[in-house]
């Protein structure tokens, strides 16, 4: 019974790291362009289950949020989040305001936008800059 338990468990991680390995993660360094509002000077990107899902990291503090995404073209993806409240509460940088992103595979670049009304009269937060690939997960 021992050696059929011990068989099984290596069967066990090959199955369920697959799962986790199926996920792309991209970290994006960004430079403001605009002189109002903090935009993250880093956000980490993970795709799921073949690109149908993503969730996002702006912040070293809190943890990933998911993200409504949706395809733009062939390689780029417009992605859209509002941190929870607990988020909040953990990376106090992070505002309740939408963020949205555009990130393009094919060339590795991405723009961020704050979607923030508590800014009358100026212009939106915004970055841009590249990304890499990166192994792994967010954690």
């Amino acid at each position: 019974m021992a050696w059929y338990f011990n068989s099984l468990l290596p069967a066990c991680v090959f199955i369920f790291g697959a799962n986790i390995a199926v996920a792309e993660t991209f970290s994006c360094s960004l430079e403001p362009v605009t002189k109002s509002g903090w935009i993250p000077a880093r956000v980490l990107v993970q795709f799921l289950e073949g690109h149908e899902m993503a969730r996002i990291r702006a912040s070293e503090e809190g943890g990933p949020a998911p993200a409504v995404m949706k395809r733009r073209s062939d390689s780029s993806y417009l992605l859209d989040w509002t941190p929870s409240r607990a988020l909040m509460a953990k990376a106090t940088e992070l505002s309740s305001d939408r963020y949205r992103a555009v990130l393009n595979l094919g060339n590795l670049k991405v723009s961020l936008q704050v979607l923030t009304e508590t800014m009358p009269g100026t212009l939106s937060p915004r970055g841009a800059g590249t990304c890499i690939r990166i192994d792994g997960s967010i954690p």
